[in-house]
């Protein structure tokens, strides 16, 4: 493949992302509509880029795509904020869910293409995205909005990427363990829900939230057992 692929593709995203997100902004005035659309077009050929390129971080800075991803992230949720209409909590927590929806990537890109020495240490990595994501999960369930366990079930994935990344490998006992930890919790929620008749989307994608966590953390740990 010609070396100047990945680029051209970069470039060729950028083209297509910049115009389309501009017409959006101007035909309808919507901040978060047109961020999505131009994020939707160009994370795509990015992904090509970073694929295809021995050594992406020449031409994508893992800092630099990491910031301009919060930067992005922070606009949804401001914008969620600007255009609550007195349901100010459910606001939060939808733009929380799609500023962690676009800035996800940019996160992960860095955390895998950052020398391990260079990231924190991976427990305390893998434990700060299981405490904001427990404390979404618990925000979402109080408020009444699947948007809390979506957001948990995301910072849980990218903790269990960034403590990989990092070079924390919990024992394969520790993770089959947790999956069933996981998978008890999630009933365990479903069952206080029918108990206090109050069986709803919030609850329901709480509970898969739970059972599913550990499992994508198993999943992607599970070729390391044999280096155990």
């Amino acid at each position: 493949m010609n070396r100047r692929a990945p680029e051209l593709a970069l470039v060729s995203g950028f083209l297509l992302a910049l115009p389309i997100a501009a017409f959006v902004l101007w035909a309808m005035g919507d901040v978060t509509g047109a961020l999505l659309a131009g994020v939707g077009l160009l994370y795509p050929f990015g992904l090509y880029a970073v694929y295809h390129d021995d050594d992406p971080t020449t031409v994508l800075p893992t800092r630099v795509v990491a910031g301009v991803g919060t930067v992005a992230g922070l606009v949804l949720l401001a914008d969620a904020l600007a255009t609550a209409d007195g349901q100010v909590a459910t606001a939060a927590l939808r733009g929380t869910f799609l500023g962690l929806l676009v800035a996800a990537p940019t996160w992960a890109y860095a955390v895998v293409y950052t020398p391990a020495r260079r990231l924190p240490e991976g427990r305390i990595l893998l434990l700060a995205g299981g405490v904001a994501g427990a404390a979404l999960l618990l925000a979402g369930l109080l408020v009444g909005t699947a948007f809390g366990a979506a957001s948990a079930l995301l910072l849980w994935v990218l903790g269990a990427l960034a403590a990989r990344a990092a070079g924390f490998y919990a024992p394969e006992d520790t993770r089959l363990i947790a999956v069933g930890v996981g998978v008890v919790a999630g009933v365990a929620v479903l069952f206080a829900a029918l108990l206090a008749g109050a069986v709803s989307a919030a609850a329901m994608l709480s509970a898969v939230a739970l059972a599913l966590a550990p499992a994508v953390y198993y999943g992607l740990t599970v070729e390391t057992a044999s280096f155990e």
